[in-house]
């Protein structure tokens, strides 16, 4: 994904699926996209369970999310 379309999330609340290359199922995280490193691709959200990273490789669908569940 570009950076430019990237960036427009930061602030957000989104649902973000990831799935590790070595797993058959994919995860499911709902929060709010903080920032977004690039470089070291690293994209940061705050959720329910706390302040954490997700590698923007492992990330399959990212969907704005008006619902704060």
């Amino acid at each position: 994904m570009k950076k430019k379309c990237m960036d427009r999330l930061i602030g957000k609340y989104c649902k973000i699926v990831t799935r590790e290359p070595d797993e058959e199922r994919a995860h499911v995280v709902f929060g709010f996209v903080t920032d977004i490193d690039h470089a070291a691709g690293l994209l940061i959200i705050e959720s329910s369970e706390g302040v954490g990273c997700l590698s923007i490789k492992t990330i399959e669908a990212i969907k704005p999310n008006n619902n704060k569940t």
